[in-house]
């Protein structure tokens, strides 16, 4: 079974520590790994010709997802972060998507996301 979690490192190179954990002998990647870098949290903004207004703030921390073949390292349990599904980024399988989800769900069940609102009638 394939499980998606999402983790934080303090930089980049934090990042790829725990990532060369991940290679066999030949040094290949056991695992689906995506880099994301410092999310954007606030976007930036720019005037009529492109020029930045005010600068993007960015996550303190370096952001990777993984798609396990398996269970997650127990390694990387120090590093994890639960982003409300499916955050920025999202690997593809609807199976991995509805794992995440329902994990994110079982351990903040009182959160918006997995208590969505009913929706209201339009006349």
């Amino acid at each position: 079974m394939k499980i998606i979690r999402k983790y934080e490192f303090v930089d980049e190179a934090a990042a790829n520590t725990a990532i060369d954990l991940l290679r066999n002998e030949e040094g290949n990647l056991t695992q689906s790994i995506v880099k994301l870098g410092f999310i954007v949290k606030t976007a930036g903004t720019y005037d009529e010709e492109g020029n930045e207004v005010t600068a993007p703030v960015l996550s303190e921390k370096y952001a990777v997802d993984v798609c396990w073949n398996g269970e997650p390292h127990a390694e990387w349990e120090e590093h994890i972060v639960w982003a409300t599904p499916l955050g920025v980024h999202s690997f593809g399988s609807s199976s991995q998507r509805d794992e995440y989800t329902a994990k994110y769900c079982e351990l903040f069940p009182d959160s918006e996301y997995c208590n969505p609102p009913e929706p209201e009638d339009i006349e």
